[in-house]
């Protein structure tokens, strides 16, 4: 007998071999290289697609105690679509993050799953963007899946690009956030054709800097500037009086204010932070997407 027992109701709502995926439990790892084969070692196929989609978007089971099995189950769907290359999972998917509080899961795989679905889901994607009311959790989901389809498939990368560069077009309308990650997303694809695009979002004011960090620190990680003209604007999330290294410098936040530039205290010696080193505030996530 199992340990823990899954609920008669929910493995009733689905059928094997896709209520199989209601016992497997914890994913751990979020690196798509250590995910199991779902088609060999579950026998699904794409006949099974939407009972996959219906359990990826089940919030009966995003809800569930994460101590029993039922929880992960949508985590080893929404895996299984992307190995399948789904492209009807998009639209679901897309919607379902419009609802769902933040989630470390969702956080750092639903971005994987479409760069694994491919090119065919840049369209349904682009449709999502266009609504300007999108939170920015959704939002900078769906951009970030557009980067990785492009770094997967660099004959889309010029497709994806002009997607997330129409989309910033209208940063004045969306989300300063929703805005950070799109530029983010176009910093990760070395996208300096970008460039005027994102001067006029920061012009506007309608970026939160934080994110993809101020105009200077973009012209740098595309290449079009060698050093800044002034010291490094940073937000710090720690309070005031604090010293941490930023890059190559040292920065003591004296006022608390979020948008003012703060103190350049003094070189660092040590090399720059990569966007994807981890983060020196230990939080475990990657730079760019923690205090970049």
């Amino acid at each position: 007998m199992p340990d823990t027992m899954i609920n008669d109701t929910l493995s009733q709502a689905y059928a094997d071999p896709v209520a199989r995926l209601l016992t497997v439990g914890d994913v751990a790892a979020y690196d798509k290289v250590d995910w199991p084969d779902y088609a060999a070692r579950f026998d699904l196929g794409p006949e099974h697609i939407p009972g996959l989609i219906r359990m990826a978007c089940d919030q009966s089971l995003h809800r569930a105690n994460v101590e029993g099995t039922e929880a992960w189950a949508p985590i080893h769907a929404w895996r299984a679509l992307a190995q399948f290359q789904a492209v009807e999972a998009v639209q679901p998917l897309l919607e379902f993050s419009k609802i769902e509080e933040y989630n470390d899961a969702i956080v750092e795989e639903f971005s994987t799953v479409y760069g694994m679905i491919g090119p065919a889901a840049i369209t349904p994607i682009e449709t999502f963007l266009a609504d300007r009311t999108l939170p920015w959790l959704a939002s900078s989901l769906a951009t970030r899946g557009l980067a990785e389809i492009g770094r997967c498939y660099t004959d889309h990368r010029d497709e994806c690009v002009q997607v997330l560069i129409r989309t910033l077009e209208h940063a004045s309308d969306r989300d300063p956030a929703a805005n950070g990650f799109t530029i983010s997303s176009l910093l990760d694809l070395k996208a300096a054709e970008a460039i005027d695009v994102i001067r006029e979002a920061i012009r506007l004011d309608a970026v939160d800097w934080p994110i993809s960090g101020d105009l200077e620190t973009v012209e740098i990680e595309l290449g079009l500037r060698e050093r800044r003209n002034t010291p490094r604007r940073y937000f710090n999330p720690f309070g005031m009086g604090k010293s941490w290294p930023k890059g190559d410098l040292v920065i003591t936040d004296l006022t608390g204010e979020d948008d003012e530039f703060d103190e350049f205290v003094e070189p660092r010696a040590s090399p720059k932070i990569g966007r994807n080193q981890p983060c020196p505030c230990g939080s475990g996530k990657k730079y760019k997407k923690c205090c970049l």
